[in-house]
């Protein structure tokens, strides 16, 4: 198993956004953190009131986005929807996307997560009790609360990457929320 701890992820700053990556991205690039399994980012973004990522182009990827609080407005194309706190988009980019998202409220900041993966290898899902996992391999990260695996702590921020881990056991020790990655 890897941990990795909230403050060791890469940080990038740019107007209005704030983005924590679990993997090697833009400046910081680490050869051996490239991606885990057809997993290939896990990026943690906290978004200022009406600022978000214009107009850009996806391909050749999954992207599943889970709104952690706040609320996401996404256009693609004519196509334009709002997703809320404890809803998720999927988009499968296939030849090619282009699309906006921003926070939706000029108020309210956004904290959205988003996974980036090889097309439909990859499950995502949000746990907020206790679960076995019997998976080939899975990536957890911990939206909130306080939750142990074995004998390791985990809290807000932090990641655990396992691979074979039959039988792995999270266990909510402070109410909150994972996000799991696992093969589909």
């Amino acid at each position: 198993m890897r941990l990795l701890r909230a403050a060791d992820r890469y940080v990038v700053d740019q107007p209005g956004i704030r983005s924590w990556h679990c993997f090697s991205a833009g400046a910081h690039y680490d050869p051996a953190n490239l991606s885990f399994g057809p997993l290939l980012g896990v990026d943690e973004h906290l978004v200022d009131p009406g600022a978000g990522f214009e107009d850009h182009a996806h391909r050749g990827v999954d992207i599943v986005s889970v709104v952690l609080a706040g609320a996401l407005s996404h256009r693609s194309g004519s196509v334009e929807r709002v997703v809320r706190a404890g809803e998720t988009l999927l988009q499968r980019t296939g030849d090619g996307i282009r699309h906006t998202e921003r926070n939706a409220s000029a108020t309210e900041p956004l904290r959205l997560l988003q996974l980036t993966s090889l097309p439909e290898s990859t499950v995502v899902s949000v746990v907020s009790g206790g679960h076995r996992f019997h998976d080939p391999w899975l990536h957890l990260f911990v939206a909130a609360g306080e939750w142990r695996v074995g004998d390791v702590a985990l809290h807000p921020g932090d990641s655990l990457r396992a691979e074979e881990p039959v039988g792995v056991v999270a266990e909510v020790v402070v109410a909150g929320s994972l996000v799991v990655a696992a093969a589909s």
